[in-house]
Formats: structure tokens, C-alpha cells, sequence
């Protein structure tokens, strides 16, 4: 128990990655939700068609509990894939510096597998959208074990594979949707998804952007170029920006408050000045991360104000 105690403070702080899984789970619900509600038109005031009746409850608990468990073993999945790597590069962290071993990470997973499958048993699509989760990974890694595929060198064909974990994860929280406020599955769900993806492609692409890699490090400016992976990375986040008006559709009566996921753009415009008028050597990691958590807090503020607006 030490040792995944340390392995968790090492690799998984609590003070970055609950808030992080916590926004994450909450705003995304909360996207799902307003899509649900979007399709039928009109926003205004919900609940009385039966449609956008997801409210946070008791249930909301064992979301959250579940997304933050899942995202640890994603951690834990990513760091036995990436050891060789981290030995070189990131050596303090836990596995890579022998402070934990491989099988105390595995030990991690199992009980995590265990502890995700009990707390949704009762909830249907949920444990579906779980299980879903849990066999890619599982997938994932033995791809790594037994066939050491894909080499972590290869960054676009790492991406590619490591792309459905995001959907997968964005999936459970629609199923926890479906599932709580007894709705249907539909393509409602797509735009929501594919508005996560671009905040996380925003984020993927921004923290391997630098002018001057080090020898050996994984960056996407040594496939692309400097120029074209900073103007992709904001590019990711304009699409997620527009990708988010069309799921709020602040134009609309009643939708007024959808104007506020407007903001986070802020930061990616930000770390594009500092890096580029600025010249800094690297994208400006703050302004990545906190673009995802200001992204997803203003999905979930935009469905608390339509939820009280009268």
C-alpha cells in the first residue's frame, strides 16, 4: 500500500489531477446534456418535456468516482507503455526511478478494473460504457507487453491508438447520462464528442511544441515543424470554440449563457502569443492545461444557468 500510495502522489497528484477529473466528468455530462437538449430545438427552461432532466445527485458520485479511478489507470497504462522512454527523459517519476515496481502498477490496475465494474453493476449502459473503457486499455497494454506495438518513437501512430481512450472515456460519462435521466442513445452525442476531442488535440499538440527538443524527445515540432504544429495546436482550440457555440447556441432565446464558453478560449491565444511574439522556448504548459479545465467548467456553468433560467 506504500507503494501506491507513492506511485499515486508520483504519477497522479491529487491537487492536479482531481480538479482535472472532476471538471472533466461534471462539464462533460454537462455537453452531453445540452446536446440532448439542443436536438429539440429551443433552450429555455428543462425538465418539463422529459428532455435535459440530468441532474447532479447521489448518482453524479459514483460518476465521478468511477472517471477518477478510470483516469488513474489510464496514467498507470500510459506509464508502463512509456517506462523505457521515462527512464531517459522523466526519471523521478515512480516506475522509472524503481521507487514502484511493474507489478505494483499492475496490482493498481486490477483493483481499479474491480472497484470500476462494482460501482456501476447497478447502472446498465453505464457498466457497459465502463467495460468498453477498461478492454481498451486492457488492450493497450498487452499490445505493449507482448508485442512492444506501437514503438512510442512512432508519435503519429501513438496518437492514433491512444485516440479512442478519450472517446471511450467521453462514452462512459453518456452512458451515465442515458442511464440516470432514462433517455435513448442518438447522434446527439456527436457533436459533444467531437467538441472533447479538439480541446484534447488542443492539449496533445501544445505540450510537444517546442522550438529546441531535446535529444531523444517525443515532439511533434520534429514531425511537423515548429510553425505548423503551434498553428495546428490553435487550431484545435478555434475548433473546439466553434464547436462549442454550435452545442450551446448562445443565439437562441433562453441561451444566452452559451456565450461563456467564448472564454476559455483566452488561454490557447494566449500561449500562442507567449510562444510566438514572446519566444518562448516551449508552449506554455500552464496555459495548455488549464484550457482543458476552464473548458469543461464552462460547459457545466452554462447548464446550471439554463437549468435556473426561467
Amino acid at each position: 500500500m506504500l507503494r501506491l500510495r507513492r506511485y499515486v502522489r508520483g504519477s497522479f497528484p491529487p491537487a492536479v489531477y482531481l480538479p482535472y477529473a472532476l471538471a472533466w466528468a461534471l462539464g462533460g455530462t454537462a455537453m452531453f446534456a445540452l446536446g440532448q437538449h439542443g436536438k429539440h430545438g429551443q433552450r429555455g427552461p428543462r425538465g418539463v418535456d422529459g428532455v435535459g432532466t440530468w441532474q447532479p445527485g447521489w448518482a453524479t458520485l459514483a460518476t465521478v468516482a468511477s472517471f477518477t479511478v478510470l483516469l488513474l489507470m489510464v496514467r498507470a497504462v500510459d506509464d508502463l507503455r512509456d517506462l523505457d522512454y521515462d527512464r531517459v527523459h522523466n526519471p523521478r517519476r515512480p516506475l522509472a526511478s524503481g521507487a514502484v515496481a511493474v507489478g505494483d502498477v499492475g496490482l493498481l490496475i486490477g483493483a481499479g478494473t474491480v472497484v470500476v465494474l462494482l460501482l456501476n453493476a447497478p447502472r446498465g449502459l453505464a457498466l457497459t460504457g465502463a467495460a468498453t473503457a477498461l478492454l481498451y486499455l486492457a488492450v493497450l497494454l498487452a499490445a505493449d507487453r507482448l508485442a512492444h506495438w506501437p514503438s512510442g518513437d512512432a508519435l503519429i501512430v501513438s496518437a492514433l491508438i491512444s485516440l479512442p481512450v478519450q472517446l471511450l472515456l467521453g462514452g462512459y460519462l453518456y452512458a451515465t447520462l442515458l442511464h440516470d435521466s432514462h433517455q435513448s442513445a442518438g447522434p446527439a452525442a456527436l457533436l459533444p464528442l467531437a467538441a472533447m476531442l479538439a480541446v484534447f488535440t488542443h492539449l496533445e499538440l501544445a505540450r510537444k511544441t517546442t522550438r529546441a527538443p531535446k535529444p531523444g524527445e517525443r515532439a511533434y515540432t520534429t514531425v511537423f515543424g515548429v510553425e505548423a504544429t503551434a498553428r495546428a495546436a490553435l487550431g484545435a482550440a478555434a475548433v473546439a470554440t466553434v464547436l462549442a457555440l454550435m452545442l450551446t447556441q448562445p443565439w437562441n432565446p433562453g441561451a444566452q449563457a452559451g456565450w461563456l464558453v467564448l472564454l476559455p478560449a483566452a488561454l490557447p491565444v494566449r500561449g500562442a502569443l507567449r510562444f510566438w511574439r514572446g519566444g518562448a522556448e516551449r508552449w506554455p504548459s500552464a496555459d495548455a492545461g488549464f484550457y482543458v479545465l476552464a473548458a469543461f467548467t464552462a460547459f457545466l456553468v452554462v447548464d446550471l444557468v439554463e437549468r435556473h433560467t426561467p
